[in-house]
């Protein structure tokens, strides 16, 4: 009998870990990839932007609620799960999203009079004396820092950069409406991309944003 009773608590206790890892990873997965996103918005909207010329600083996910590759629903019920890390697919959507707008986007250079010895609370740069990469001379640079991130509500940080100062430091929040019931993951997975769209404009819309850009 005792025999029975350890088999039988081994079947339950498998039946349960089964249930119970189930439950963790659960969810519809919906596949998001940076190749696949193109801007929605019309670019003729932001010629104002037309020729301007900016450099793209690495950006940075410090929102506690995402994991490395994805994020998702406030309920768990949606997970979006990329081919590449939150933030790398965030640079590379709004590296499309500002050509869209006409922006001209530069590379780093090597400089010998710039010292690259700013920092940020979410990075530091570079080292004390002259000589490092940095932008073209008068180009600024812009980072993104991911704060918070699900399918309803996207927080995030505006950085602008000059010259190695900190011109423009802002907080965003952008929501959507939740996501319908549905298993249609291509559906879902547009809904993400408006989702980039929808951060993105809201920064070049703002008149504060323009000031510094």
């Amino acid at each position: 009998m005792k025999h029975f009773t350890i088999k039988g608590s081994i079947v339950v206790s498998c039946i349960v870990a089964i249930f119970l890892s189930g439950c963790v990873g659960g969810g519809t997965k919906v596949p998001l990839t940076q190749q696949k996103y193109s801007p929605s918005f019309s670019g003729g909207e932001y010629s104002r932007y037309k020729g301007k010329r900016l450099v793209l600083a690495n950006f940075i996910n410090q929102a506690q609620n995402t994991k490395t590759y994805s994020y998702s629903s406030p309920d768990k019920k949606y997970i979006y799960e990329g081919d590449a890390s939150l933030e790398t697919y965030y640079q590379n959507c709004y590296e499309k999203a500002f050509k869209h707008i006409g922006v001209k986007l530069d590379e780093y250079v090597y400089r010998d009079d710039y010292a690259r010895t700013y920092h940020h609370r979410y990075s530091w740069w570079g080292h004390h004396g002259q000589g490092s990469y940095g932008p073209p001379k008068g180009v600024q640079e812009f980072q993104l820092v991911l704060l918070s991130l699900t399918d309803e509500e996207f927080k995030f940080k505006v950085i602008l950069f000059k010259e190695g100062d900190i011109k423009f430091d802002k907080d965003y929040a952008v929501t959507m409406a939740a996501a319908p019931e549905t298993d249609n993951t291509a559906t879902l997975e547009k809904r993400a991309y408006q989702l980039v769209d929808l951060s993105f404009t809201t920064i070049v819309k703002d008149r504060e944003f323009q000031k510094f850009f």
